[in-house]
């Protein structure tokens, strides 16, 4: 029972992200933060698949009805989605994407099932701090050229003050607190949803402000399950196998890996049907899935959050007391993974296929709110979750002042993708410690 709790509401969660435009599967983590607090690790697991893999189908929502992406993974969407929706046809688009996204999900689940005993066999080599050390560096260098464009001009930069800020405080390799400055609040570090707020919520809420939202959504013929699925399955399977494959490799790039997932489907598939945008659409949404899935397995298995969202989970995964000494056990995690996961996940996605299918038109209810209105809740609930956790941190005031600091600093980076200095702000000491012991090595 306490396990449905936290799968339906990720689920809840994840429909409002998606249809909500500018949003994402970090913001919805950042919002949420309070009621996680109280869940255990099993919880916020299951609550952070379920709300991940919801945004991969209600994102497609915006994107077919009114040429908005929902999130960050629905652009393809957008292009060949408006195809659909200006010849009456917007509900086949959502149905076949819908239908995409779940054979991409039961994918993903196959070939994880396929490739876990290696995987467990030789899973030793990931405890070396040497492959730990190569991986840092690759997502570090992943940061500096993949965010912003490719701009290290602009992602260096990021990248060093996110680590400065991580600096203050407890270390793993020093005795007693550093970088405090004589203030008694530094000596817990610099607190990270004021970080999170001012540096994503902010630029977010500005984001929306561009969008003039209105259901403006055009009548679409009443096209029968039957027709839906037929058309599916005869046009569209070798597309979705592809994206499948294609978004499960893709899926363990850090950082990007639904966004990659998800272009790099549609850049192959264009090779194969530039000129069909069902399959085109199809290919697209279900390597989004797919690569959902396989982007939480390092952090499942061996405990390297390879996203945004992901780091923001495994903050509170500690808190819960995850810890890595678990990961001493592999096969167990891999069971918790097929016994305790993957049905929810499976359940989630049929769930997902019902909101994102036949309850498209309701569910976009929510956007027919006027933008500015949406955008003053959003910055109401992020100024009362900062308030709540400095009072039960002890630490309002100091609070207080970060959330106008990193606010202001969040305004004049809103042009910039600020995940390079979110990466190297929360894993900044587990990086210092795994280069340091490298070093001695």
């Amino acid at each position: 029972m306490v396990e449905l709790l936290a799968v339906l509401t990720g689920l809840l969660a994840g429909t409002l992200t998606g249809i909500v435009p500018g949003a994402g599967v970090l913001v919805a983590m950042i919002i949420a933060t309070p009621l996680l607090m109280g869940f255990d690790i099993i919880q916020l697991l299951l609550f952070y698949m379920s709300l991940a893999s919801m945004v991969q189908f209600t994102g497609t929502i915006p994107a077919v009805y009114l040429g908005i992406p929902g999130e960050t993974n629905s652009l393809p969407a957008v292009v060949e989605g408006t195809k659909f929706t200006k010849r009456a046809r917007a509900k086949l688009a959502i149905g076949i994407s819908a239908l995409g996204s779940v054979f991409g999900s039961l994918i993903a689940v196959l070939i994880t099932f396929v490739l876990i005993s290696v995987l467990i066999n030789h899973v030793s080599v990931f405890f070396a701090n040497t492959l730990k050390f190569y991986l840092y560096v690759f997502i570090i260098i992943f940061c500096l050229t993949v965010y912003n464009r490719g701009n290290i001009l602009v992602n260096a930069p990021l990248c060093l003050l996110g680590f400065a800020l991580s600096m203050p405080g407890e270390s793993d390799i020093t005795p007693g607190f550093r970088y405090t400055f004589g203030m008694e609040d530094m000596q817990f570090g610099v607190p990270l949803i004021t970080v999170l707020i001012g540096l994503l919520i902010v630029p977010t809420a500005f984001s929306m402000l561009k969008y003039d939202i209105k259901s403006n959504i055009n009548t679409d013929h009443n096209i029968p399950f039957k027709y839906t699925l037929f058309y599916f399955i005869r046009k569209c399977i070798p597309s979705s196998l592809r994206g499948s494959v294609i978004g499960y490799l893709c899926g363990f790039v850090p950082g990007v890996s639904t966004v990659l997932a998800t272009n790099a489907s549609y850049s192959v598939e264009k090779k194969f049907a530039k000129k069909t945008p069902a399959r085109l659409l199809v290919a697209s949404e279900t390597a989004n899935n797919s690569g959902q899935f396989a982007s939480m397995l390092p952090l499942l298995l061996i405990g390297i959050p390879i996203t945004g969202s992901e780091v923001v989970l495994y903050s509170l995964l500690v808190d819960a007391g995850w810890s890595p000494f678990q990961f001493d056990r592999v096969d167990l995690n891999a069971e918790i993974i097929f016994k305790t996961i993957v049905p929810w996940f499976v359940f989630a996605n049929l769930v997902g296929l019902l909101v994102a299918w036949p309850l498209a038109k309701k569910t976009l209810v929510i956007l027919s709110l006027p933008t500015k209105y949406m955008v003053v809740v959003l910055v109401a609930s992020m100024l009362i979750l900062n308030s709540y956790l400095g009072y039960i941190d002890y630490r309002l005031g100091f609070y207080s002042v970060c959330l106008i600091v990193f606010g202001i600093t969040g305004y004049f980076l809103k042009k910039y993708e600020t995940i390079p200095l979110i990466f190297m702000f929360i894993l900044g000491n587990e990086i210092e410690a795994v280069f340091l012991r490298q070093w001695l090595i």
